[in-house]
């Protein structure tokens, strides 16, 4: 049998350098997204926009327009949506004003037919108020509005009526009246709210004529009052059944305690 016999020899192949962008041999440089050889995407702004100005405004908008940026409300909220009431009062989404309050509620009289229903709003503050187009409104959407040029001083009353020619027929020294609003007030209870002329809620109160509302006011002659105008009159022990029958509408609450 013949012997073979195979040489092998080792090749070695020579690799050519790769150039990078800037033609250096094996380097590392390459070209970012803005077209910059090593640039490593430093000419682009906020937005993702190459050479571009744009940043991100505290609303979390990137853009370069500065005419858009969100300005903060009076709350110092970047973009909020508290405003100034006529009040003078900055309100949240949801929240309402204490400059005007629902102060009295007649809802259910002992005689059904006299003085009807009504409520007194009271101006606590300091300040005389302007509560031209002001709306009250009942959980039905019922609305009246009040006269455009009223306004209330400071310690005054107004009492808004469901007629005036009934309310008067008990109450005829009673001149601080607007009416008439008509759909009257639920005997079994009900939400009742006032909004500015903005359409901003200033107040509300969601009375019940069940415990622990003052179940005395449910057609046995009292009336609905606030204990005192500081309170949050939307909580059912910070009011009292009056203490006299019909109530004190355009006065002091006879319940009124400073304490």
């Amino acid at each position: 049998m013949g012997l073979f016999y195979f040489s092998c020899e080792n090749t070695i192949t020579d690799i050519p350098d790769i150039l990078d962008c800037n033609n250096i041999p094996n380097g590392s440089a390459s070209i970012d997204d803005c077209g910059v050889c090593g640039g490593s995407n430093l000419d682009m702004d906020e937005c993702g926009i190459c050479f571009g100005s744009g940043y991100t405004d505290n609303c979390g908008v990137c853009d370069d327009n500065e005419s858009n940026d969100c300005p903060k409300d009076c709350a110092g909220i970047d973009g909020g949506t508290a405003v100034v009431d006529e009040c003078g009062e900055c309100i949240l989404e949801g929240d309402h004003s204490t400059c005007i309050v629902i102060n009295e509620i007649n809802y259910h009289s002992f005689d059904t037919s006299i003085p009807e229903d009504w409520v007194e709003l009271h101006n606590p503050t300091s300040e005389t108020i302007a509560i031209g187009l002001w709306e009250f409104k009942d959980n039905n959407n019922d609305v009246f509005t009040l006269p455009e040029n009223i306004v209330l001083h400071p310690g005054d009353y107004l009492v808004l009526c469901e007629n005036i020619d009934s309310f008067s027929q008990v109450f005829p020294e009673i001149s601080n009246v607007e009416g008439n609003f008509e759909f009257g007030l639920d005997a079994a209870g009900e939400r009742v709210r006032l909004f500015d002329s903005n359409g901003l809620l200033v107040d509300e109160v969601e009375y019940d004529d069940e415990d622990p509302w003052p179940v005395e006011a449910d057609g046995n002659g009292p009336t609905l009052e606030l204990i005192h105008p500081s309170l949050d009159n939307n909580r059912a022990e910070n009011w009292a059944a009056s203490n006299s029958n019909n109530g004190t509408p355009g006065e002091i609450n006879s319940v009124y305690d400073d304490e």
